[in-house]
């Protein structure tokens, strides 16, 4: 089933042309931050198959020369990329909503399914698979073919086998692995040394797009040694081999001395340094102890544009910040009214322009609005204090209530100003919520597992963050379905909603293109409805560069690939 995907062209080619019209960006040449793999030399397009209408995200590519990783001229003995969080294991397929976790196994690994970056217009392109199609006899059915002569930096071989078993790893709920929600039900077979099959029960229109982010490690290495053996000495197929790790201070990577995609190194050595506070990291990219450095907020990017030596790039938009809301213990929050109310309390307009200069998009849901399936019809909700008191007491709750709004660590900027500014709108309405920070996870979404998984909570409101790397509507809704104990997957907040769960069910066995699009926007509409969350706005990333050591970076969506640096 060769396809173009189409969707995804036509979305960039307008959203980069209507950027650069209104010069968004503060150098002529755009940048960003990516969230894939490059590919590589050209491959003959596979014979067209029978036609099945499929997901935009899951479309198998024309196989064209997939993102040039054009070689520098010259190499870097170091990189210094500053983050805002550590990573939280070496092990690269380890649950994590942890950007600096993708940063690194980025260098590391690589995947069988990547992203063209954005200035090509995202969309699924080779990476160690080298071609994919949905099999006509059996639409459950993925076929990948396989990259050959790639080596893991000891010398393994990568082969279908080693698909296999990556498959059946995630598949382990004790592992709590990156890629099992997606691939617990799926059963991998080698067909050949270069060839690997991925059945699911029923038709799965996302299989190709779920495995853009999912990082592939050795399977003898592993089976020799065990598992901790990628927690303490890991390898990949990846650009870098891992050197040491300093936790909550960096992660140090050297050259692999080869790569299927170029020979050439951006750097010799990157560093992944991790600077949490936004001050302390400018001042770094500004003194030349970083070249690159992640997060500026949107209200400082002119400040710090203004500095001749500094280069801004402006990501995709591709994240919601929200809060989501526990189900967990009857109470008001399992009140619609009551999620409403909360809702109809923050005057998100006034937030956006005080705190981040206007910059941001106010939107209706947690769905990004360049996803596919994103509903256009939906309104955001309006501020409406009175109305949100009116329906509080109408719940039972004239005087408000106590709650609590456990603060994680997510990739935002000013989260924490923000939340503060959000339970200020809520004691307004009598709702009065005390922050608790969440200090010991790397991320909101390992705290969130953590005591999701032990039943111990979220008890009340909490923050939540995640980046769509799909462009699709689908990577929100597994944040909304019933929770999965073999898969220790659903969502956070105890929602248990048969008629959610049926609607997100169909939308991810369907392989008509126009009916998956309608039922994902169904799902929002139903979501936004019953307020099961507190969407906010879409937020931008924006990366700071050292113009003397660096010309350009490129995106793939939310992260920097030391590949795409194009060096001054």
């Amino acid at each position: 089933m060769a396809q173009e995907n189409n969707y995804w062209t036509e979305v960039f080619h307008k959203r980069i042309s209507r950027r650069r019209a209104l010069g968004v960006a503060a150098r002529a040449s755009l940048g960003v931050a990516g969230a894939a793999l490059l590919g590589c030399a050209a491959t003959p397009a596979p014979t067209p198959t029978k036609a099945l209408a499929v997901s935009p995200a899951a479309a198998t590519p024309t196989l064209r020369p997939a993102v040039t990783s054009t070689p520098v001229a010259k190499t870097l003995d170091k990189l210094v990329i500053a983050h805002t969080r550590d990573i939280p294991s070496l092990d690269p397929q380890v649950q994590s909503g942890n950007i600096s976790q993708g940063g690194y196994w980025d260098m590391l690994t690589d995947t069988l399914v990547t992203l063209a970056r954005e200035e090509e217009s995202l969309k699924l392109v080779p990476g160690l698979a080298t071609s994919w199609k949905v099999m006509e006899d059996d639409p459950r059915t993925w076929e990948f073919k396989l990259r050959q002569g790639v080596k893991f930096h000891n010398g393994e071989e990568f082969d279908a086998d080693t698909v296999v078993y990556n498959i059946d790893r995630n598949k382990d709920p004790v592992l709590k692995l990156n890629m099992m929600p997606y691939v617990k039900d799926a059963t991998a077979k080698a067909i050949d040394k270069y060839t690997a099959r991925l059945t699911w029960p029923q038709p799965y229109p996302l299989a190709a797009a779920r495995l853009v982010g999912f990082p592939i490690v050795p399977r003898k290495y592993i089976q020799e040694n065990g598992e901790k053996i990628m927690s303490e000495k890991p390898i990949g197929t990846g650009y870098y081999k891992f050197v040491k790790w300093v936790k909550d201070d960096y992660v140090e990577m050297e050259w692999a001395g080869s790569h299927w995609r170029g020979k050439t190194p951006t750097a010799k050595t990157v560093i992944q340094k991790v600077i949490p506070e936004i001050a302390p990291r400018i001042a770094a990219l500004q003194t030349g102890a970083a070249d690159v450095i992640f997060d500026i907020p949107p209200d400082l990017v002119s400040d710090v544009s203004k500095d001749p030596n500094v280069g801004i790039y402006k990501s995709t938009n591709t994240a919601v910040p929200n809060f989501g809301i526990s189900q967990m213990k009857e109470g008001p929050l399992r009140d619609k009214r009551v999620r409403l109310a909360l809702n109809l309390a923050i005057d998100r307009e006034t937030i956006v322009k005080t705190m981040f200069g206007g910059f941001y998009q106010v939107v209706p849901d947690t769905v990004v609005p360049l996803a596919f399936g994103y509903n256009a019809d939906l309104k955001p909700y309006p501020y409406d204090a009175k109305k949100a008191k009116d329906l509080l007491a109408e719940a039972g709750y004239p005087n408000g209530f106590d709650t609590v709004i456990d603060m994680g660590k997510v990739a935002y900027p000013r989260y924490k100003e923000y939340t503060q500014a959000i339970a200020e709108y809520w004691r307004q309405i009598g709702v009065k919520a005390t922050i608790r920070p969440q200090e010991g996870a790397a991320s909101w979404s390992d705290w969130g597992m953590e005591v999701r998984t032990a039943g111990k909570g979220p008890e009340g409101v909490y923050l939540q963050g995640y980046c769509d790397c799909l462009l699709d509507a689908d990577d929100t809704w597994r944040y909304y379905t019933t929770w999965d104990p073999k898969a220790g997957s659903g969502t956070y907040s105890w929602i248990e909603d048969a008629k959610l769960d049926k609607m997100v069910a169909d939308s991810r066995s369907t392989m008509d293109l126009e009916k998956r699009k309608k039922l994902l926007q169904e799902i929002q509409a139903y979501n936004h409805e019953q307020a099961y969350a507190i969407p906010l706005w879409v937020a931008t990333f924006n990366w700071g560069y050292a113009k003397k050591r660096i010309k350009n970076l490129y995106a793939r969506l939310f992260r920097v690939f030391v590949w795409d640096v194009e060096l001054a």
